[in-house]
């Protein structure tokens, strides 16, 4: 399915369009599985009771399967509890290994129309900077984090970009949570915000029903260059 805008605006500022991370702009799944196999061996050598263990990682799995209790408020604790371990040990994911080709190429034709980019996840995410910087072959902008599940989140962000120059003008994501919180925030034209469905977990009609109205199975069908609508 391909999902079009109508119309550019000029802007003063230079538009900018966000882009989740995980399930976005890397494979959640192949990241995942490699996180759930991190915390499985430290957690051994740590000792942490196995029940903690199977929770940690069923609650995990949740998350990564989009199930929307996960998603939501939650989503934060659940990162914490797998990711804690890692990097207390200072270990930390290779995001290059699992960049989503689609996602990629979207970014590549941001770039190339002379417009900008950023990725904006729910953990700070080390390294990942340079590692898209070296897949794309130009430096990325700043990687943004924050609740999002919460419309103030994306206000903080858009307000930081503001004072730097840069007007959000888009938001992609693969689940429904963050995008309807990116919608009450009041920042975003209802074309400009995008679901990529990567796992199934939401269909076309519950999207749309929550005003989300760009659906797309790949990001390359999405023509995020006239997107460029102010609310």
């Amino acid at each position: 399915m391909e999902c079009n805008g109508k119309s550019v605006v000029a802007f003063d500022l230079k538009p900018m369009h966000s882009f989740d991370l995980w399930g976005v702009v890397v494979d959640k799944h192949v990241l995942g599985t490699w996180k759930i196999r991190t915390y499985k061996e430290l957690a051994q050598k740590e000792k942490i009771p196995e029940d903690t263990v199977r929770r940690v990682v069923r609650e995990y799995r949740n998350l990564l399967d989009g199930e929307s209790w996960a998603t939501g408020p939650r989503k934060s604790e659940i990162l914490d509890a797998i990711d804690g371990l890692a990097l207390a040990h200072g270990i930390r994911p290779d995001y290059a290994s699992a960049f989503m080709k689609d996602a990629l190429c979207a970014m590549r034709k941001i770039l190339d129309a002379g417009q900008k980019l950023m990725v904006f996840t729910s953990k700070p995410a080390p390294e990942l900077r340079e590692q898209l910087a070296s897949s794309l072959g130009e430096k990325m902008m700043d990687i943004r984090w924050g609740n999002k599940s919460n419309p103030n989140s994306f206000r903080e962000v858009f307000e930081k970009e503001t004072r730097l120059g840069n007007r959000v003008v888009t938001h992609t994501a693969d689940e429904l949570p963050e995008l309807i919180a990116a919608r009450k925030s009041g920042l975003f034209h209802e074309n400009a915000l995008v679901y990529v469905n990567r796992n199934n977990s939401n269909s076309k009609d519950r999207v749309t029903g929550e005003g989300i109205h760009c659906y797309v199975d790949d990001l390359r069908d999405v023509k995020y260059t006239s997107l460029v609508l102010t609310p």
